[in-house]
């Protein structure tokens, strides 16, 4: 894969991070409040808590694949201007 093509996969590994991070947070605004009560409302919250907690988790992970990912692409734009650095020399004869 090319530098670019690594660099926009980070990218997007990132973009998905952050939306798994904060696919929770509205659900938790709302039933952490004392006006949302119900029979069941700390089981509800509980479990709430739990699925945040995982999707933070996931998040990490990603970010950290994303950290993989870009280390990647250094490498392969380090090897791509070797490249282009080797077409650019003067052949000796």
């Amino acid at each position: 894969m090319t530098s670019e093509s690594l660099y926009e996969r980070a990218r997007a590994l990132e973009v998905l991070a952050d939306d798994v991070e904060g696919v929770l947070d509205t659900t938790r605004s709302v039933v952490t409040t004392p006006d949302w009560e119900c029979d069941n409302a700390t089981d509800v919250r509980e479990a709430v808590t739990h699925w945040r907690a995982a999707a933070q988790t996931a998040a990490r992970n990603l970010r950290a694949q994303a950290g993989d990912v870009r280390g990647e692409a250094r490498r392969a734009a380090d090897r791509e201007q070797a490249e282009r650095d080797a077409r650019h020399q003067p052949q000796a004869w």
